[in-house]
């Protein structure tokens, strides 16, 4: 069969704008929200910052998400890496999360906005989910929201 270049170049069009579309349909949006006061016990407002990460691949996880937030002048955030748990969220917006007092960074999501079943280098966020991190201490059971029941388990990343 013939092919002239004209349809070739026709169909290099048609699977450029597909492959975009693809790439586009296939991006989320993720909100992290973040409450400073230590052990607040609360999931909603007022938050003491909030940032909105745009077109993130489908796969990305909170880590990735997290790092493209700091692009922005709203957020900040620092980590240690330990090889068989992944990161552990040290500091957020320049709060630390001290070790020696029990604290640590909390993180909650999905629609009820639970405690997360992985840490941030393993946790893939959903399109449009508003992921909050909340600093807690883990000798503890922080507050909860009086008007919902708390069913969920803690699970946190640990790093010596």
């Amino acid at each position: 069969a013939v092919v002239s270049t004209q349809s070739t170049g026709m169909i290099y069009r048609i699977l450029t704008l597909l492959f975009a579309l693809t790439a586009l349909a296939a991006a989320k949006d993720v909100t992290i929200v973040v409450i400073e006061k230590l052990n607040a016990g609360r999931k909603g407002a007022p938050y003491d910052g909030k940032v909105l990460v745009k077109d993130m691949a489908d796969d990305a996880v909170l880590l990735e998400v997290m790092m493209e937030a700091q692009h922005t002048l709203d957020f900040s955030f620092d980590y240690t890496s330990h090889k068989s748990w992944g990161a552990f969220i040290t500091t957020i917006n320049g709060i630390t999360a001290e070790s020696s007092q029990k604290e640590y960074w909390q993180i909650l999501g999905g629609p009820k906005r639970r405690p997360t079943q992985f840490g941030a280098s393993s946790y893939i966020p959903t399109d449009g989910e508003e992921i909050l991190f909340r600093l807690v201490t883990w000798d503890r059971e922080p507050g909860e929201d009086p008007t919902e029941e708390y069913s969920g388990t803690f699970v946190f990343e640990v790093c010596n």
